[in-house]
């Protein structure tokens, strides 16, 4: 139904613009100064282009058979008419294309769209209908080539006086509705306007005195006090009565030629056009910038009057708040004092339990690295060991005890010194992560402790390790890498009597064990897999460098230099 209403009202606008375009054609061949089909004014263009400007350019079939239709009787056979009305309609349509290029309006309130429609509009794009109108007429036989130059000129006068005086005309119609209503006293000066610019006019155009520059500042004034509303209906009356009177060679038009009264004609029109359009758009703009500007005026002072209350009240509020903030503060200092001096010494206890150096252990390279946390939060317990055990064999640690403050850096340094002790006696990963668990649990500490304990025999180059619910260590060299997630127990102190299993795994030539604590790889509203793919990506990348060298890389590369969200502990280690 609804796209039936739509054909059947484009069906309608199609009709009514053909019927419009052959009424104008009409009327204006009544002008005609070269056989019986170039006049010096041809409304029909300015209808077309005001038609596609408000309707839609879908209307030129309409305006292509009313313009065959009004040819076909004029011209030396169809051909010639088809011919004529095709550039009777790319004419137009050219016009149209143009202006939508540049951005017109059809309120025509800005300087660029009266420049627009004169020199767009009208002089440039009817030079199309004009050259295939005359060319045709030449062809056809219609006239004879030596009077070309007078056709075109003529044809070109008359569509571009078309585009001119008839468009803007019809352009203005809807604005007496879109625009606000006009006063009677408003309407009174619009009928003073046109009368007086009527009646200078007509007897300019019939007088032999140079007298026609009477009329710019007429119609300055309608374009000045009433913009386009007025100055288009002014604008059209003057050029009609100066077509007319060039079309009968009297007055100024009396003693020249076809050729010298169509420039004439042409310019007087073209400067009546522009300069009553473009003072109209230049006045529209300053209404427009006018009463932006009283708009805003107004708004700003509605919301200097609304700040200033809420800064009233704010103001009130802020005096109640000061006053509960120097009684809070007393209470804030005492609390802040005993927070920084806990702090304080977590953090001297954090740096002791930390290894100063770590052991020099032949043919194998270690580097560590501890970066605390930038915000403003209490230290954590991240840690790290290297342990240098019997037959050979190192031992690898690293873990982080959950919370922050002095009791996690105490427990830190209890869970740290169990593995130890537990290491020396037996440095099974799953005897010492069983004897490190039954320690958490029988001393019911309040914390949750991850920790991953590897054991290395350089020898063999065999890994042996045990995971209590910490990221896996990553293996990677040659271009290859490896999370060691088998091994894998819940967090240590979580269930008294915690079964962990052993898994080995071999080194190979070239490789190098990482081991890390969480706040490397984990970032807030990001999957952890996300941070562990980053982590394998940038080691690979950095795998030929040292390991003190691929330790500060991976740092540098995984985190904001200036913001640390958590302490982060790495551990490298390259046989």
């Amino acid at each position: 139904m609804r796209s039936r209403r739509d054909l059947v009202r484009y069906l309608v606008a199609l009709v009514l613009v053909a019927v419009a375009y052959y009424v104008g054609a009409r009327v204006g061949l009544t002008l005609s100064l070269v056989e019986r089909n170039v006049t010096p004014l041809w409304p029909p263009t300015g209808i077309a282009v005001a038609a596609f400007l408000v309707l839609g350019r879908s209307l030129w079939p309409g305006v292509a058979v009313a313009a065959f239709a009004v040819n076909l009787p004029i011209s030396e056979g169809a051909l010639a008419a088809a011919v004529t009305a095709a550039g009777n309609t790319l004419a137009p349509l050219a016009a149209v294309v143009l202006l939508s290029r540049v951005g017109f309006r059809r309120q025509l309130d800005r300087r660029e769209d009266a420049l627009a429609i004169v020199f767009l509009g009208a002089l440039a794009s009817t030079l199309i209908s004009a050259t295939i109108g005359a060319g045709t007429l030449v062809v056809s036989g219609a006239i004879h080539s030596d009077r070309l130059v007078n056709a075109w000129a003529v044809w070109w006068t008359g569509d571009a006086m078309g585009v001119l005086t008839v468009a803007p005309f019809l352009l203005c119609l809807p604005l007496f509705k879109e625009l606000p209503a006009w006063s009677p006293a408003r309407w009174l000066e619009a009928v003073t306007i046109l009368a007086v610019a009527g009646a200078t006019i007509t007897w300019a155009a019939q007088s032999d005195l140079r007298s026609l520059y009477l009329l710019p500042p007429i119609v300055g004034w309608a374009a000045w006090r009433l913009q386009l509303r007025g100055a288009a209906p002014t604008a059209l009356a003057v050029s009609l009565v100066a077509t007319w009177s060039a079309t009968q060679a009297d007055g100024w038009f009396a003693s020249q030629s076809v050729f010298e009264r169509m420039f004439t004609l042409q310019t007087f029109n073209a400067c009546i056009a522009l300069s009553s359009f473009y003072l109209a758009a230049l006045v529209s703009e300053r209404n427009r910038t006018a009463a932006e500007l009283e708009s805003a005026a107004v708004e700003l002072e509605d919301r200097v009057d609304r700040r200033t209350a809420e800064l009233s009240a704010a103001n009130a509020r802020l005096l109640e708040e000061m006053q509960e903030r120097f009684e809070a503060e007393k209470q804030l200092s005492q609390e802040e004092a005993r927070t920084r001096r806990g702090r304080e010494i977590a953090e001297i206890l954090q740096r002791s339990l930390l290894p100063d150096r770590l052991p020099q252990i032949p043919e194998v390279a270690l580097a560590a690295r501890y970066e605390p946390a930038t915000a403003d939060v209490e230290v954590g317990g991240d840690w790290y060991d290297v342990i240098r055990l019997r037959d050979g064999l190192v031992g690898l640690a690293i873990g982080d005890v959950a919370g922050h403050g002095l009791t996690a850096a105490a427990t830190m340094g209890q869970v740290r010194m169990a593995l130890r002790a537990y290491a020396v006696q037996d440095p099974s990963p799953v005897s010492v992560m069983s004897g490190v668990n039954r320690l958490v649990s029988h001393l019911s500490m309040p914390e949750m402790v991850t920790l991953v304990y590897l054991v290395f025999d350089p020898a063999t180059r065999t890994l042996c390790f045990t995971n209590a619910g910490h990221p896996p260590p990553l293996l990677f060299g040659g271009g290859e890498s490896r999370y060691l997630e088998d091994g894998l127990a819940p967090p240590l102190g979580v269930m008294a009597e915690a079964e962990f299993q052993e898994h080995k795994q071999d080194m190979w030539v070239g490789s190098t064990l990482l081991l890390y604590t969480d706040g490397l790889v984990e970032r807030r509203h990001e999957s952890i897999q996300r941070g562990l793919d980053r982590l394998a990506t940038e080691a690979i990348g950095h795998e030929d460098a040292d390991v003190d060298e691929l330790c500060d890389a991976i740092l540098s590369s995984l985190i904001e230099t200036d913001h640390v969200g958590d302490d982060i502990a790495l551990l490298a280690m390259r046989p």
